[in-house]
C-alpha cells in the first residue's frame, strides 16, 4: 500500500486509514509462553492519528482489512482460525495511561524533540521526581529505557551525595497528539 497516504491520512488530514500500513508480529514463534500449546500469539499495530474517535466499528473495519490482506499476502486462511482477539486503540491508551489524545508513541518526532531535546530525566519544576523510561533521554526502544533508568539511578545517587538536585539540562518538551497506533492480538489455533 501507499506510505504516501497512510502517512497524510496520520499527519497533514488526520483520519482513519483507508488503506493502513501495519507491522506484524508473531511472538510465540521465538517465545511460546505468549500462547497456549497449539497457538500462536499474532500482534498487529496499524499507526493512526491520534484524537480520532475510537469506534468499535473502525477497529473492526480495520482488523478486517488488515487480516484479509495478510491471508492474500500468505496464501494462507487466519481469520477462521482466531480463537481469542482484542483491540487495543486510542481510548484505551487514554484511559490506562492517560495518554493525550489517546497517544501511544510519546513525543513528535522531530528535531526539537529528539535526542538532547529530549525531556530530562530529573523533574526541573518539582523537586526529588525523576523520569525514566522511553519518552526520556535517552530515547525510545528497550535498551535506551533501560539505560534511562540508569541514569535516573545515577543522579538520585549523585543528588543524595551532594544534598541537592541536579540542575536541568535540557528544556520541556510536550506530547504531540499527533500519532496514536491500534494494536490487535490475536491467539490463533495451529
Amino acid at each position: 500500500e501507499d506510505l504516501g497516504q497512510h502517512a497524510h491520512e496520520i499527519y497533514k488530514s488526520p483520519k482513519w486509514p483507508g488503506k493502513p500500513l501495519f507491522y506484524v508480529c508473531v511472538q510465540s514463534v521465538t517465545d511460546t509462553d505468549c500462547a497456549p500449546p497449539g497457538h500462536a500469539n499474532l500482534f498487529l499495530l496499524i499507526p493512526l492519528a491520534a484524537g480520532l474517535e475510537d469506534s468499535d466499528a473502525e477497529r473492526e473495519r480495520l482488523y478486517e482489512m488488515t487480516m484479509r490482506r495478510m491471508e492474500e499476502h500468505t496464501g494462507e486462511e487466519i481469520r477462521d482460525f482466531v480463537t481469542v482477539k482484542r483491540a487495543y486503540a486510542m481510548r484505551d491508551f487514554e484511559k490506562d495511561y492517560r495518554a493525550y489524545k489517546g497517544n501511544a508513541y510519546g513525543l513528535a518526532n522531530t528535531l526539537f524533540q529528539t535526542a538532547v531535546f529530549k525531556p530530562p530525566a530529573k523533574c526541573w519544576a518539582v523537586d526529588n521526581l525523576y523520569f525514566a523510561g522511553q519518552l526520556t533521554v535517552p530515547g525510545p526502544g528497550v535498551p535506551p529505557a533501560l539505560i534511562s533508568g540508569r541514569i535516573v539511578s545515577d543522579l538520585i545517587s549523585q543528588h543524595d551525595r551532594r544534598g541537592h538536585g541536579v540542575q536541568r539540562l535540557f528544556p520541556r518538551c510536550v506530547p504531540s497528539g499527533r500519532t496514536a497506533a491500534m494494536i490487535c492480538v490475536a491467539v490463533v489455533t495451529l
